[in-house]
């Protein structure tokens, strides 16, 4: 018969597997908080069924939009308010899982939605990093593992507002 201090294969200092046990559960807590929810109560990184179980009206869009980086904007949900603005999504993937949401503002004053905007992305994510061009405005924020910009930018039918959230892409010196 085994001792009590031969069932494990290394030695065990009392009160260590408490000390793991707790190390994991912060690491795992630190995780869940990085699985930031998105307007509309998505969240980065779902699978496409996921997404239809959080937006039950998900509908294809008519023509996709194809980015760099395999990233396919073939969803998109009602609109939804956001700091009294409404928007909407277009969801896109790639391997699989949701990378990236553009919310486009359906109508109104484009210098008042940008500024509504901009308030709620200062208090969601803090200052923002601004830039004024003769195309429009940007501000944009880096966040955990979240990259966000709001753009107002001028079109012939007046003013457009969009805010596009991504997951943030980091790449080793490796990878260049």
């Amino acid at each position: 018969m085994l001792g009590a201090d031969m069932r494990y294969p290394f030695p065990v200092l009392p009160g260590l597997r408490p000390a793991v046990l707790a190390t994991a559960c912060i690491g795992l807590l630190s995780a869940a908080a990085h699985a930031q929810t998105l307007p509309g109560g998505v969240q980065l990184g779902m699978t496409l069924q996921q997404l239809q179980q959080a937006v039950p009206a998900l509908t294809p869009v008519a023509h996709p939009a194809h980015l760099a980086g395999g990233l396919v904007g073939r969803w998109s949900g009602p609109a939804i308010q956001l700091a009294g603005v409404a928007l909407t999504p277009t969801f896109f993937f790639a391997d699989a899982h949701l990378q990236r949401v553009e919310y486009l503002a359906s109508s109104g004053d484009g210098a008042a939605a940008f500024d509504s905007l901009l308030a709620w992305g200062r208090a969601a994510w803090g200052p923002e990093l601004a830039s004024q061009n003769p195309e429009g405005a940007y501000a944009t924020w880096a966040s955990g593992e979240v990259d966000a910009y709001l753009q107002q930018a001028s079109a012939a039918q007046g003013p457009r507002v969009r805010l596009v959230i991504k997951r943030r892409l980091v790449k080793d010196g490796s990878d260049l």
